[in-house]
């Protein structure tokens, strides 16, 4: 009996030590804790980086040069048996002027085949109609004789009238069918009436054929479409004088361009140039002029013409 209450006893001590441990500054041993794990980001995708706009024509510089041309005496005129130009024709060509007018400031230290052959000053009448036209632009005031802007600008001027003798300023004329020219290489197309088999005159011809061939965004078709409705003609023969008529009707700007170099090589390629029909307008040069001191004050523009 006194072993019982004695291991009792003993049982009783350890109890008591055993609870009071804690009360006398021992650590219970504590549950670790499970770590809090934060939930996965989810990656921000990276922003698409914008790309450029190509410069149009309908920047600020483009739209200035088509209100010049626009409101100009040129824009109003009534020429000789065709009566007044179609806006989209005056402003066209002021556009054409404005590059041909680039071609030639923006190349001054390495002038192009095509900046030197637009910007000549006059030469053998036989072959160049500011030679042929001569007298009319001394009788008007205007400089031919010496090379750059003053003779680009008055190659021009003579540019838009024969444009409206050819076509009326029709951009997307078809050969004259009172002609027998209806091969791939003679056919006449464009507001120029302008054949392939011209081609063959100078290097500046074909070099400005292979340039608007690929680049399309120098056509402005945009611009000298505008109010203008075309008829379906027909493209003759194959190959690349069937090519060139098509080009001559559906990009404009190098209809007009390509007419201006043939002009200084081969004059007596167009009818009215001959006959001295093509008239040559002084409110047309005024606008030209307001148009080169545009550009001439702000190269800048020339980047949306070239």
């Amino acid at each position: 009996m006194k072993q019982y209450q004695k291991l009792a006893m003993i049982s009783l001590i350890t109890l008591f030590m055993s609870t009071n441990a804690h009360a006398w500054g021992a650590k219970r041993p504590s549950t670790p804790s499970t770590p809090t794990i934060p939930p996965p980001t989810t990656p921000t995708a990276p922003t698409t980086p914008t790309t450029p706009t190509a410069p149009t024509l309908e920047s600020s510089y483009i739209n200035q040069i088509k209100s010049i041309a626009a409101n100009s005496a040129c824009a109003n005129y009534s020429w000789k048996n065709r009566g007044k130009a179609p806006a989209a024709y005056i402003k066209g060509m002021a556009l054409n002027y404005a590059r041909s007018l680039c071609r030639l400031q923006t190349t001054l230290a390495a002038p192009t085949a095509t900046a030197v052959l637009l910007g000549s000053k006059a030469g053998d009448a036989a072959k160049d109609a500011l030679a042929y036209y001569s007298s009319t632009f001394s009788s008007l005031g205007f400089v031919v004789n010496s090379a750059g802007q003053d003779s680009l600008r008055s190659l021009y001027t003579l540019g838009i009238g024969l444009g409206m003798r050819e076509s009326s300023g029709q951009y997307c004329e078809g050969r004259d069918t009172t002609a027998s020219n209806t091969s791939a290489s003679t056919a006449e197309a464009g507001m120029f009436q302008t054949s392939y088999n011209s081609m063959t005159t100078s290097p500046v011809l074909g070099a400005l054929y292979a340039e608007y061939k690929v680049r399309p965004e120098l056509c402005m078709l945009d611009v000298y479409k505008v109010g203008v409705s075309c008829s379906a003609t027909s493209i003759y023969g194959t190959g690349e004088g069937a090519t060139y008529q098509s080009l001559n009707k559906s990009c404009p700007a190098f209809a007009a361009e390509y007419a201006m170099a043939t002009l200084r090589v081969l004059r007596s390629h167009y009818g009215p140039i001959v006959r001295k029909e093509a008239e040559v307008l002084p409110a047309c040069n005024a606008m030209l002029k307001n148009v080169q001191d545009l550009i001439n004050n702000d190269l800048n523009a020339c980047d949306d013409l070239l």
